[in-house]
């Protein structure tokens, strides 16, 4: 993976630190931070925050049937043996946290769907928002659009170029409102992407007849 040159703002990092993100969002975020880290510390510093802001608040006691709950659902919990994953020989690509939604290791082997010639995706269900993967096929170009709420987008494999710049497996792009853009994938290699939204995109022209239902959220 090339040097990560693009990141989610400290304000982003803060509120996925503090859980504040919806998950869609939070999926983004959390899946850069495993390449990332800058952000990760940026998240650590975040959490760290939280704790101080929660040890200085007054403690107050459990009450009794509280305390016999929680003790009731702890004699219930026995600890799990952890066991050592068997040595594995396939190339893991997938990040760890959209491995657990995928099941895959490597993108090749996702049931990817054709949405328009040169574009698929992988819808991935998560109830608070919209998360998709996308694949724009090599040379191709997605059609231009803006948003009508917040998109958060990471590449995965490849890299594309739009009005703000070259992206690059790694890179994080923070888009709303104000933004509209037509990202075009790298020529030697197709696009692989995370995106996750809080609001439908707003495309433009023919094809958003086509576009316009599968990004509703």
């Amino acid at each position: 993976m090339s040097r990560i040159e693009h990141h989610p703002s400290e304000e982003t990092v803060y509120s996925y630190a503090a859980g504040a993100l919806p998950a869609a969002l939070a999926l983004v975020v959390g899946c850069h931070l495993q390449y990332c880290p800058q952000c990760r510390a940026l998240a650590a510093q975040g959490e760290a925050l939280g704790g101080d802001l929660l040890a200085s608040l007054d403690e107050k006691p459990l009450s009794q049937g509280r305390r016999e709950s929680m003790m009731a659902l702890l004699d219930a919990s026995p600890a799990q043996k952890t066991e050592e994953p068997a040595p594995r020989k396939v190339v893991i690509e997938v990040p760890g946290l959209l491995r657990n939604l995928v099941g895959h290791d490597d993108f090749d082997s996702l049931p990817w769907k054709s949405i328009v010639p040169g574009m698929k995706q992988v819808d991935l269900k998560l109830g608070e928002g919209e998360a998709k993967l996308l694949r724009i096929a090599a040379g191709k170009k997605m059609p231009v659009h803006s948003h009508q709420g917040n998109e958060l987008t990471l590449i995965l494999r490849g890299g594309y170029s739009d009005s703000l710049g070259k992206f690059n497996a790694g890179d994080f792009a923070e888009l709303d409102g104000s933004v509209e853009h037509q990202p075009i994938a790298d020529a030697d290699e197709d696009c692989i992407c995370l995106a996750g939204m809080d609001a439908p995109l707003a495309f433009k022209g023919l094809i958003a007849k086509m576009l316009q239902p599968i990004f509703k959220i």
